[in-house]
């Protein structure tokens, strides 16, 4: 049984109230984290105020909900208002002392790391057994993911630093690494003699909803591809260490990103589509979401294909693609074989493992339900166990970026074309012609063809 001090930073906010209690809740009820929680927030809310906010927003995310278990994890609960640009406010999260396990958990806007950073070192929050969580985005580019850790590095160590991923806390995710490792038959097929290509698909039916004013800044390249995708990318296809501690598999994720094939101006003329959902029956377009501006030239889906620059990989494509308000909701990574087989990872909604042999029906070879921990509670109890094995290091955010801004670059001068696709639909035309130029198709899911 673990025991620890969470301090939550942004408390009232919809991912603290839908997601990091949901998993504080859960780690609690199954016995993994008996944690003494310090909820900040600005509202202006005493302890039982809050607690009946999180009976009306938390709840109903918790399934089979235990009441009496519930009463007991809230009252671990302490909370207190907190302005993050006053520094005299931090002095609230110092009146008891310092646990030796110790885990604060920005659920806040990055535009605010940096000084909450430096308001919680005044008061010793910095020490060795102090360990910051920080959620996406860590910037918009290289020059901006640059000054971001600049500013929390003057006062946090690397090693106290975990940047979250909650893809990476999937354990359908992290089967693409252990199914590699526990299978040396993959590990011999899993190169340029056997794999024909290799697709990622992320596609949600959902548009941007109520988050226009956060998503109309940053678009799907930055908001899925840059991070969950290429993290997935790099699960699969990196070079495998001997040692699979937190340090190894991060310095082989950061030798795969460091590896993608740069794309240059014509690369990312022919490589790269970029388009918006438009109105379709019903479905109001992009433009007509609410926050989002009229005029808007953010990209709602991105597809484009690439290379690694790695012999084991040589001539072998990659194709990703990535969409909001799309015909279908599904994460899906498929290895193309030479000779029509495939394997494919179903990340969600259905965690499933299969292997496709020639025009047979598929083969599941092995369940990768995710269990009863969801992501968020793995991530969190791997934070608390100082385990960074699933969470991003600054070299590879620096990689990514320094990988996509070419595109970025293209697109702000408009460079290339922004194209249209009707929302409920797979995408634009040319997003298919983009890997059917090449002899091949975007992988059929159910009865859908997409």
């Amino acid at each position: 049984m673990r025991e620890g001090h969470f301090i939550l930073l942004g408390a009232t906010g919809d991912l603290a109230l839908r997601k990091i209690f949901p998993a504080l809740y859960r780690a609690y009820k199954d016995q993994l984290l008996v944690p003494s929680i310090l909820a900040t927030g600005r509202s202006h809310l005493s302890r039982e105020e809050f607690l009946h906010l999180l009976d009306t927003k938390t709840k109903p995310h918790l399934k089979n909900l235990d009441l009496v278990l519930w009463e007991n994890f809230t009252q671990h609960i302490e909370y207190v208002p907190m302005d993050l640009t006053q520094a005299q406010d931090f002095k609230a999260l110092t009146q008891k002392p310092l646990h030796p396990n110790t885990l604060i958990y920005f659920s806040i806007a990055p535009e605010f790391f940096a000084i909450a950073c430096a308001h919680l070192a005044q008061v010793g929050l910095n020490a060795p057994q102090v360990k910051i969580v920080l959620e996406k985005p860590l910037g918009v580019d290289l020059h901006s993911a640059r000054a971001i850790h600049k500013s929390i590095a003057k006062h946090y160590q690397e090693s106290q630093i975990y940047r979250i991923d909650h893809y990476l806390g999937k354990q359908s995710v992290q089967n693409l690494l252990g199914l590699r490792v526990s299978n040396p038959w993959l590990q011999a097929l899993c190169n340029h003699d056997h794999v024909d290509h290799v697709q990622i698909s992320v596609c949600e039916t959902l548009g941007v909803e109520s988050r226009g004013g956060f998503y109309d800044p940053m678009g799907a390249l930055r908001d899925m591809l840059q991070n969950h995708m290429l993290q997935m990318l790099a699960l699969l296809t990196m070079p495998l260490p001997s040692n699979l501690d937190a340090s190894s598999i991060r310095k082989a994720k950061l030798s795969l990103l460091q590896s993608l094939k740069p794309l240059d101006d014509q690369a990312v003329r022919h490589q790269v589509v970029r388009a918006q959902y438009s109105a379709n029956d019903a479905l109001v377009g992009y433009r007509q979401e609410s926050h989002v501006n009229p005029q808007s030239q953010t990209e709602t889906f991105v597809a484009l294909k690439l290379e690694i620059d790695r012999p084991e990989w040589v001539d072998v494509p990659f194709y990703l693609r990535t969409g909001k308000r799309m015909g279908g909701s599904f994460v899906q990574v498929v290895v193309g074989f030479k000779g029509d087989n495939s394997l494919v990872f179903n990340i969600q909604p259905n965690p499933t493992i299969s292997l496709s042999l020639h025009a047979n029906a598929p083969i599941v070879l092995q369940s990768a339900l995710e269990g009863g921990m969801d992501a968020y509670q793995r991530l969190i109890l791997d934070a608390f166990d100082s385990n960074q094995s699933a969470f991003n290091h600054q070299d590879e955010l620096e990689a990514a970026w320094v990988w996509l801004d070419p595109i970025l670059q293209a697109w702000q001068a408009n460079e290339t074309p922004l194209y249209f696709y009707p929302a409920g639909s797979f995408g634009p035309q040319e997003a298919f012609e983009l890997i059917e130029k090449d002899g091949r198709a975007w992988h059929t899911t159910g009865t859908h063809h997409v």
